[in-house]
């Protein structure tokens, strides 16, 4: 593996398929913990629920005081999946300041610059503090065997988390997101009356197909979800009909047919109260159609509710990150919401400990797409801004 080029880690990085599902991110973690034996920081520890599903945990004490800061980033890609690439994604290919490949921004890239930025903490020393750097695993299916699994068995200590998902909306760095939103994943389940289809005039079949249709439009159009107001002027999205089935074929009216939305949840918003406003919708449309038989149920746990989480303000890290942001790049960034859910959701949500959930190089659209890209001008500062953000927030006078 590459000494100290960040660049050429993350080419190394991508060459290394490691897409999720199916889910495996053992060689991944291999490359990790070489890495880090190489840099002289460690190749830390492993831990995970399977050995397919590994979790690196690499700490560095400089000494006692200080804070201690935890950076994260996972391990795993989405699927190429049916997305047409103009390259290969799993060859990193240069063209001017970008870099393509999968997982380029989502997230081998800041990964790589993490292992970098400690690894020049670890050289040039600091008075006091700590460094954990956790890699995770499963973050692209519900972190089941990832980040929940580490808050599960609170094998993450911190004073702070940031993790590096590209934080960028127009262009790198140009939000610094305080809030990860969650995301709720339902299915509603549409029943006909199933029956030969010549008949379906003269016998008045309900078709689940029809009837379902008219109810993915209705929470489309009409459906909103109670949310308390915050600052940054968040609300919560709704992604109605994510998914389709229904039917059986020619000559058979539809008996059964089911759509899944999720909704992207915003801090505040608990669970009893999103399902009491999911029960009233489906009352209300039930009422005004009456061939309408329906039920909503929630995706298996852990992928049925992600909770959103939210940083203040004024905490000590967010200091730190705009000081990094001013030190290396000349500005501050804006405060704002991270629009995806991410291992944030775990690590703060279940473990309590505050967590920036996308504070990294690259622009969020361009992941889970063709043609993943990140700047390289971005991938080279975020070395740099790790760093200042780790002298700043670990060492304390």
């Amino acid at each position: 593996m590459s000494a100290l080029n960040v660049v050429e880690m993350t080419k190394e990085f991508i060459a290394i398929p490691s897409p999720n599902l199916p889910g495996d991110e053992r060689a991944m973690a291999s490359a990790v913990q070489g890495i880090g034996q190489s840099l002289g920081i460690g190749g830390g520890i492993v831990v995970g629920a399977l050995d397919t599903r590994p979790n690196v945990l690499i700490d560095l004490d400089f000494g006692g005081g200080g804070r201690h800061l935890a950076l994260s980033g996972h391990l795993d890609t989405k699927p190429v999946g049916d997305a047409r690439w103009d390259t290969d994604p799993f060859v990193a290919t240069i063209d001017g300041d970008f870099m393509y490949g999968l997982g380029t921004c989502d997230m081998k890239g800041a990964v790589a610059a993490m292992l970098i930025a400690a690894s020049r903490v670890a050289s040039a020393g600091l008075k006091n503090g700590r460094l954990t750097l956790v890699f995770t695993a499963d973050e692209e299916y519900g972190s089941r065997f990832g980040s929940r699994y580490l808050a599960e068995e609170k094998l993450v200590q911190a004073d702070a988390i940031v993790i590096g998902e590209p934080g960028g909306v127009r262009t790198d760095w140009d939000q610094l997101n305080i809030v990860s939103r969650g995301i709720a994943n339902l299915f509603f389940d549409v029943e006909g009356d199933q029956g030969h289809s010549s008949l379906s005039q003269v016998r008045g079949n309900v078709s689940a197909t029809q009837e379902m249709s008219k109810l993915l439009l209705a929470f489309a159009n009409s459906f909103t979800p109670s949310f308390p107001k915050n600052d940054l002027g968040v609300s919560p999205t709704v992604n109605a009909g994510v998914l389709i089935s229904g039917g059986v074929g020619f000559g058979v009216v539809p008996g059964l047919a089911t759509f899944a939305s999720d909704i992207r949840l915003t801090p505040g918003m608990e669970r009893a109260d999103f399902e009491s406003d999911l029960t009233k919708f489906l009352a209300k449309e039930m009422e005004q159609n009456p061939r309408l038989r329906a039920a909503y149920r929630f995706e298996e746990a852990p992928r049925d509710w992600l909770p959103p989480t939210a940083v203040d303000s004024t905490h000590p890290v967010v200091a730190s990150c705009q000081k990094a942001l001013l030190q290396v790049r000349g500005e501050e960034s804006p405060l704002s919401a991270f629009p995806g859910t991410t291992d944030a959701c775990w690590l703060q949500g279940m473990l309590g400990i505050p967590t920036l959930p996308a504070f990294g190089p690259g622009m969020l659209e361009r992941a889970h797409a063709a043609n993943e890209r990140i700047s390289i001008r971005a991938l080279e500062q975020s070395v740099d801004i790790y760093e200042a953000l780790i002298r700043d927030f670990c060492e304390v006078a």
